[in-house]
């Protein structure tokens, strides 16, 4: 005799919310419920199901056995339960129209989004964007649990089933104070670059690792400076390089605005770069949203950008 489930959406909700939040109270606030309503649909899926999903022994709750089997389809069903609202909202509307939420990864978002917005005005006026400043395993972590719809970030990242697509290539650039050894230089190469007077970001920044494995010497202490500070903003670098010295290296969209003490230098051939793109999960109930904001993205970026031909860089991996 085969076994017939029943549940809602609702119930599923409740269980993925009390799975990200560790708690009861919490999952029902978030859900916009009480937490005996909440608490009830959820011992009512178990009942139904005839397994326990969540130990609720255990502080923050976690997920039991069975729970952790469950947990990914259950997943899987909101997921794809979307797309029949989705089939139906495009249905009744005409052109790209609806909502969409995207992370953009610190290093990128103050330069791109600026000149994005005006351009998603211009060509997707109907299509309301819900944007979020947020580092790299933050947005993967976002897409995985559904958060939001799509990352803009540095590619590859090589991560199971997700989607990516490459947009454009970002050269990197050498800023330092023109008293600098490098403002001298109309070309650097790279392999000649010191960890002794450099600027970084803090740990959790993509950027960071691509600027260490540059200068291949992640094991090497820098000396030779009585200040050390990493930020999680380009901008303080920028200003401690044009304030007080030493040097930072910054992604093309970076190098506008720069202080009167400061100064970029180029790179020489192949020139170390990032590659920035889409990421978003495979079979996506909003990919049409999603190519619009790329179209968006590639007329945004200004031209010089986009004729940067990948045979010229040295492409980063991203670790």
């Amino acid at each position: 005799m085969s076994l017939k489930v029943n549940f809602s959406l609702t119930q599923l909700e409740y269980v993925m919310a009390v799975h990200k939040h560790g708690h009861f109270a919490k999952a029902a606030e978030a859900c916009f419920v009480t937490q005996p309503t909440l608490s009830m649909q959820i011992q009512k899926l178990e009942e139904d199901l005839g397994a326990v999903i969540f130990d609720r022994s255990k502080k923050p709750i976690l997920l039991t056995q069975m729970g952790k089997k469950l947990i990914s389809q259950m997943q899987t069903v909101l997921f794809e339960a979307k797309k029949i609202e989705t089939l139906i909202q495009h249905e009744k509307k005409e052109g790209k129209q609806g909502t969409l939420s995207a992370g953009v990864i610190p290093t990128i978002a103050p330069y791109l989004l600026p000149r994005l917005l005006p351009v998603c005005e211009e060509l997707f006026p109907d299509i309301e964007l819900n944007l979020r400043e947020m580092q790299t395993n933050q947005i993967l972590e976002a897409l995985n649990e559904d958060e939001i719809d799509v990352g803009v970030l540095a590619t590859p990242t090589q991560m199971p089933q997700m989607f990516e697509f490459p947009l454009y290539y970002e050269p990197f650039y050498v800023l330092c104070d023109k008293n600098h050894e490098y403002a001298s230089m109309k070309k650097i190469k790279y392999q000649n670059l010191s960890m002794k007077d450099i600027w970084l970001l803090e740990e959790g920044h993509c950027l960071r690792n691509q600027v260490l494995d540059l200068c291949s010497v992640k094991k090497t202490k820098a000396e030779g400076r009585r200040y050390k500070f990493e930020s999680g903003s380009l901008e303080t670098l920028k200003n401690l390089v044009n304030l007080y010295g030493g040097y930072t290296l910054l992604p093309f969209l970076a190098t506008e605005s720069l202080g009167s003490r400061s100064q970029v230098v180029p790179f020489e051939r192949p020139i170390p770069a990032r590659e920035i793109g889409l990421v978003y999960r495979r079979e996506h109930y909003k990919n049409e949203l999603i190519e619009a904001l790329g179209e968006a993205i590639l007329k945004a970026i200004p031209e010089e950008l986009r004729k940067i031909r990948q045979k010229d860089l040295d492409v980063l991996p991203i670790s």
